[in-house]
């Protein structure tokens, strides 16, 4: 709604004598709405529009008559399209990563303050990808056991899944840490002790994970501090 519209809105209020209360009362409606119209930042809808003309006794076209051209109000509707799609929308979930949302766009921002946007397509190529290493992990697990009588041992291919599934993000993302190091140290545990009676000592590959996730928590630190060096240097 143009300004000009809104100041007549305001104005006819005032002259029947009535509060923005009273009118939305009388509209069914939040004093709210009535104040948004007023200030331009919202529309009546055409049963609103109808009410209004009867409740300050003119027509349609004197309620609604305006200066603008067509182009100038198809303008305005696109700046005020613009700026309802340019609000941002801030989320913080238990693991401290902020979900932004902005211009329609999804955004992760983790505890380091790198960003990742959140990429369609690359999500629905890892859906797929997770959906063939489920079958395969199943046709697997199925050979395994029936055709090779491997109950004991295939079951182990269940824990290792999520570790497999977790590496074409890890690249796509460059990101080593989204790799699910602790499924693969149990996986292969739990396969070294049942089908070679390892126990003992490959209990110690359990004191890798720590260090795993030091050492690339360290390195992506890095990556990100390169990358911004390289930003500012670009820019300067």
């Amino acid at each position: 709604m143009n300004i000009e519209i809104a100041n007549r809105l305001l104005e006819l209020r005032k002259k029947s004598g009535l509060s923005q209360d009273e009118l939305a009362s009388k509209l069914g409606i939040s004093r709210q709405s009535v104040s948004k119209w007023e200030r331009a930042e919202a529309s009546p809808d055409t049963d609103n529009l109808i009410c209004l003309a009867k409740i300050y006794g003119v027509s349609l076209d004197e309620l609604l008559s305006s200066d603008q051209t067509v182009d100038e109000i198809a303008n305005e509707k696109k700046e005020e399209t613009k700026d309802n799609n340019s609000t941002t929308v801030t989320l913080t979930d238990d693991e401290g990563q902020t979900v932004k949302i902005e211009g329609g766009h999804i955004s992760f921002v983790n505890k380091d303050g790198s960003e990742e946007k959140f990429d369609k397509k690359q999500h629905i190529i890892l859906s797929i990808i997770d959906i063939i290493i489920l079958a395969l992990t199943l046709t697997r697990y199925l050979v395994w056991s029936l055709v090779f009588n491997k109950w004991e041992v295939s079951w182990v291919l269940w824990v290792l899944m999520p570790a497999v599934m977790s590496i074409p993000e890890a690249i796509m993302k460059k990101q080593a840490s989204k790799f699910v190091y602790p499924c693969f140290i149990s996986a292969l545990y739990l396969f070294l002790g049942m089908q070679f009676n390892l126990w003992h000592p490959y209990w110690f590959l359990f004191i890798t994970i720590p260090f795993y996730y030091m050492i690339t928590d360290m390195i992506e630190k890095l990556y990100i501090k390169d990358k911004d060096c390289c930003e500012k240097e670009k820019k300067d």
